[in-house]
């Protein structure tokens, strides 16, 4: 690993005659840790304003960070995803909320896993960024408000709560309804925030690719920690990272006032990594199985329903025959 380099930001107030806004929104549940407390901090350096809905007040959170009441925006219980192998995950009900709140309020929101490397939000009325080739990302967005995207993909967001499979709500709804109601929205390049994919977040917590993210994220605006990813490795996020990663300067670089109780080690990280990809990998299958079943045993049901309607009818008719039969003679003269 080469000797320390110095951060690289980007300045975007001249590149727009547009004025950047100066807020973010965004939401969160559960146990608040440094790691976000990192991601708010980046943006509050830039002189940006964060707004962070949640349901409950959120102790530890960095100066210039205003908690506010999630009910503002959307006035129910939080929803989960529900997983195979590692839990529930609110991220369903954060996909709602974004939707809900960025057609009633329009503006930025950006998840808490987001980090602003740049000297400023861009100047720009709407932002979406891809995250691959195939799919759109919803880390970082911008929208005016009462956008029909946003609508849209609230209401279906809305239709499956009940029954939303990881990943129904998010990039996946998203590319899928962009073509619909936005098709001629401008679209930035992956590399503007999603430079180190979800496979790869581990390369934020090992020293010697340090220098490998430096360089991939050199001309990035957000860089993305994927903290669903975190979750699901099972990396806990109340322990400082390896001494010498990129996570490790951008703490010293902030100064986030953190008293750590101890340091991840490296080749933990490397093992939860390649863990949580074989989990993932089963994860796949067992939801394909889950799928066929469900689709077998509808088939299933259906035909005993439909076998059931034909016994049915044959006793109905043959009642009414002898019904008819018994009133003929009945009727009948004698």
């Amino acid at each position: 690993m080469g000797p320390d380099k110095q951060i690289h930001v980007r300045d975007f107030s001249q590149t727009s005659g547009l004025t950047p806004d100066r807020v973010v929104r965004s939401f969160w549940h559960g146990p608040f840790s440094p790691y976000e407390a990192l991601c708010l901090s980046s943006f509050v350096a830039a002189g940006v304003q964060v707004d962070l809905f949640s349901e409950a007040p959120v102790p530890g959170l960095p100066d210039g960070v205003t908690n506010r009441n999630a009910r503002e925006i959307l006035n129910q219980e939080v929803a989960f995803y529900r997983h195979e192998f590692d839990g529930p995950s609110p991220s369903l009900h954060s996909n709602h909320f974004r939707y809900a709140l960025l057609e009633k309020l329009g503006g930025w929101w950006i998840d808490t896993d987001v980090m602003l490397i740049a000297t400023s939000l861009p100047a720009a009325d709407i932002f979406l960024a891809r995250q691959s080739d195939q799919e759109l990302a919803v880390g970082v967005m911008r929208f005016p408000p009462a956008h029909p995207l946003m609508k849209a993909a609230r209401e279906r967001t809305a239709a499956r709560l009940q029954d939303a499979r990881w990943g129904d709500t998010g990039p996946k709804l998203l590319t899928e309804l962009q073509p619909l109601y936005a098709p001629e929205m401008p679209i930035a390049p992956r590399q503007s925030t999603y430079a180190i994919g979800p496979d790869e977040f581990e390369k934020f917590l090992l020293p010697e690719a340090r220098d490998e993210v430096d360089e991939r994220t050199l001309n990035c605006t957000f860089v993305h920690l994927w903290n669903e990813m975190w979750r699901k490795a099972g990396v806990p996020k109340n322990i400082a990272p390896p001494k010498g990663c990129w996570l490790d300067r951008m703490f010293e670089h902030h100064q986030i006032p953190v008293v750590w109780s101890d340091r991840l080690d490296a080749a933990y990280v490397e093992r939860w990594a390649a863990l949580r990809r074989d989990r993932d990998h089963a994860g796949h299958y067992n939801l394909v199985f889950d799928r066929e079943l469900t689709r077998l045993r509808t088939e299933r049901d259906a035909l005993e329903s439909a076998r059931f309607f034909g016994i049915n009818r044959i006793f109905r008719d043959l009642g009414t025959r002898v019904k008819r039969r018994f009133k003929a003679m009945r009727d009948s003269p004698k």
